[in-house]
């Protein structure tokens, strides 16, 4: 991680456009992220039901120079409108103390609050070689079908757990290759033997084997955490 936290100020209604970041990991060395997809969201840390807050919104994201780590955050006028005012919540958290402007406001309010935003970065890296792709322990399907797992063998040590991520590629299989398994389980055999635990809709099923390919394991990296705060806008009905 490059910086722990970054502390922006806004006016409802402003924006910040020139907004400029440079990604460091490690410190000092600019971060290549041309094959990373970037994602930036904004979270409510109140009231929420998942842990952790789902994300509300997403800020715009322009690659300025990928290679060097540059990229500008936009934040529209719109979203920083329906932010709102800011209350102390949210902050201890992340370890953060809230600011001054924050301890005027009814925290009780529901329609206002403090938002936080994460930038994080989703990448895949080669994890190992596939030595064959065969049919794996026997399930039954839904509509009573019984059938196989894939099961994935390695030529080298995978490292891999149960709740990895991982996208197969090169296998000659449409059925497998660049397949999103991001919902399912895996099942360590053994540590050059892995099989893709099936979701409750049967999927994946064994369909066919191979003796080429690669696992890739799905990632996410958080690249900073930081406090948006919006600053109201006084007018004549401020006191309400």
């Amino acid at each position: 991680m490059s910086f722990d936290n970054i502390a922006v100020t806004v006016r409802q209604g402003d924006t910040f456009d020139e907004l400029q970041l440079i990604i460091e990991k490690p410190w000092g060395t600019p971060y290549d992220y041309s094959n990373s997809v970037l994602v930036a969201d904004i979270r409510r840390f109140f009231n929420a039901s998942t842990t952790p807050p789902s994300a509300v919104d997403t800020f715009g994201i322009v690659e300025t120079d990928p290679s060097k780590g540059m990229l500008s955050l936009r934040l529209s006028s719109r979203q920083t409108e329906a932010l709102g005012r800011n209350v102390p919540l949210g902050y201890t958290e992340r370890g953060f103390a809230p600011s001054g402007i924050s301890n005027g406001v009814d925290q009780s309010d529901e329609l206002q609050g403090v938002f936080l935003w994460d930038l994080r970065e989703y990448f895949s890296t080669i994890q190992a070689t596939i030595l064959n792709i065969s049919a794996g322990s026997s399930f039954t399907a839904p509509g009573g079908v019984s059938t196989s797992r894939v099961r994935v063998t390695t030529a080298a040590v995978h490292n891999l757990t149960t709740e990895d991520q991982v996208i197969l590629s090169g296998t000659g299989q449409t059925s497998y290759d660049g397949v999103d398994f991001s919902s399912n389980k895996l099942v360590i055999v053994s540590p050059t033997v892995f099989e893709i635990e099936p979701t409750n809709a049967g999927v994946p099923a064994f369909t066919a084997g191979t003796t080429q390919g690669t696992v890739s394991l799905y990632q996410e990296d958080t690249l900073a955490i930081g406090t948006l705060e919006v600053i109201p806008r006084i007018s004549r009905d401020s006191t309400n």
